[in-house]
């Protein structure tokens, strides 16, 4: 007889679909994951358009908030996943932890070390879980390879090569201004790619 999963609560930062899928797809059967709250930094109809449009169901009665400070003070938010532009990680991550939440930061985790710092640091005061959200490593594809080099099953590993690239010129597509380049939002293949 198994027990009933554990619900965890999430409140969101900006965009999520992936928690909406049910754990057991995965194999996963002791967690429950539930969109309870999400915020926009502009305005509650368009957190509220963002939960219709991410299919949070209406029987949920999540909690749609023009301000983050507001999602921020909901005690029925257990953990908030901060997927905002990385060049605001570090100031939005922090006012989670501040008010004692538990924080899953999409990456990159900040634009510098000493932010990262700064955050583990108030992680720690508050004994609440910190991580960047870096989904890649628990893939089984990523498990299973980690494994073959560990037990030498491809022979030992001198130099590995990988690519991240955009098949275009990325300033002429999008412009100067845009996030992905502008150097003042931390854009650049260095941080955002």
């Amino acid at each position: 007889m198994s027990s009933k999963p554990y619900t965890l609560r999430w409140g969101i930062l900006a965009f999520t679909k992936d928690l909406l899928k049910d754990p057991q797809t995965r194999d996963v059967s002791d967690i429950h994951h539930e969109v309870v709250a999400a915020a926009s930094s502009s305005s509650e109809s368009r957190a509220q358009k963002f939960l219709e449009e991410c299919g949070v169901p209406s029987s949920s009665n999540a909690k749609a908030y023009g301000s983050y400070k507001e999602l921020v003070s909901n005690p029925d938010v257990d953990i908030i996943y901060v997927a905002t532009p990385h060049s605001h990680h570090f100031q939005n991550t922090m006012l989670c932890l501040e008010a004692g939440k538990n924080v899953l930061c999409e990456k990159a985790f900040t634009v510098n070390a000493a932010q990262a710092k700064l955050l583990v640091e108030k992680a720690k005061e508050k004994g609440v879980f910190l991580m960047e959200a870096v989904w890649i490593r628990f893939f089984p594809l990523c498990r299973e390879l980690r494994n073959m080099v560990t037990e030498g099953k491809i022979g030992t590993v001198h130099r590995v090569f990988a690519d991240l690239s955009f098949g275009e010129d990325v300033e002429k597509a999008w412009g100067t201004k845009h996030r992905m380049v502008n150097m003042d939002l931390a854009g650049g293949a260095m941080l955002d790619c």
